[in-house]
């Protein structure tokens, strides 16, 4: 994410920029527009001034439409893809309790501990890359060790089927951890926004030139037009950031996974 210009910005802190330059330009093009309002010949210019203002409006909402669609696109990719591994868990924790019972505790020891870090990982902010890497480490070090315990039970279990479901159920883990890992960083590219905001600022400086055109501004209407325009663009920011922004994945899943886990251990443990 280093690469990113905004990402590491506050979304609240980047809506409110955008919203003070939309004012700015909006005021010094209603004053250019006052400006060249006397001459004759807008009367002609004010006809087009306004179709071309619309046709901007109308590029701005397509914008708005096209960049809320794949924000909110990928936000659902992350909520589905926290409980596909939570599933993936879940079904690892069940096959982990029918393998042989000198493995059954240390493997759903290993499981209770690899949700917790990944439970850890959720609520650590993405472009904390130190804190992340070594937590990373340690579920890398937890999926080794779950690996080789369901390699050595493959070796000395009586019930082969059984223990290759667990080993494949671990597999599946994995991969599924893999794949939300690399989603975690798909998110709408920078210049995409970017052409967004520029187009906001424009529509923004139109609206204030055909008001100075007019010598009639109104202001109300602009500012709340604007406002919910800048809302929307924060609510696209903020889904596309995940673990930095308001709007975040649930991860109650997992945390029933970890639960469901202790349920396990406990009842091994009676029987």
């Amino acid at each position: 994410m280093s690469h990113e210009i905004m990402y590491d910005k506050n979304s609240v802190v980047i809506a409110v920029l955008l919203f003070l330059s939309m004012l700015l330009v909006n005021q010094l093009c209603y004053l250019l527009g006052r400006k060249f309002q006397a001459t004759d010949e807008n009367d002609q210019v004010k006809p087009q001034t306004a179709a071309i203002q619309a046709g901007i409006v109308g590029l701005l909402a397509l914008l708005l439409g096209f960049t809320f669609n794949m924000s909110l696109q990928r936000y659902d990719a992350r909520s589905n893809i926290v409980i596909e591994e939570s599933g993936a868990i879940s079904k690892a924790a069940m096959q982990a309790s029918l393998i042989s019972r000198a493995n059954q505790q240390q493997a759903l020891a290993l499981l209770n501990d690899y949700v917790a870090l990944r439970i850890s990982l959720s609520e650590i902010d993405l472009s904390d890359e130190a804190a992340r890497r070594e937590l990373s480490k340690r579920v890398s070090a937890l999926q080794l060790n779950l690996t080789t315990l369901a390699q050595a039970e493959l070796e000395v279990s009586t019930q082969p089927a059984v223990a290759n479901a667990f080993f494949q159920s671990l597999s599946n883990m994995i991969y599924l951890e893999n794949k939300r890992n690399a989603m975690l960083r798909l998110h709408v590219p920078e210049p995409v926004l970017f052409l967004l905001f520029l187009v906001f600022i424009t529509a923004g400086g139109m609206l204030g030139y055909t008001s100075g055109l007019h010598r009639k501004r109104p202001a109300f209407p602009t500012l709340l037009m604007s406002g919910m325009i800048v809302l929307v663009v924060f609510i696209v920011v903020d889904l596309d950031r995940p673990r930095r922004g308001l709007i975040q994945v649930n991860q109650d899943s997992l945390t029933d996974t970890q639960a469901q886990i202790v349920d396990y251990q406990t009842l091994l443990t009676r029987g």
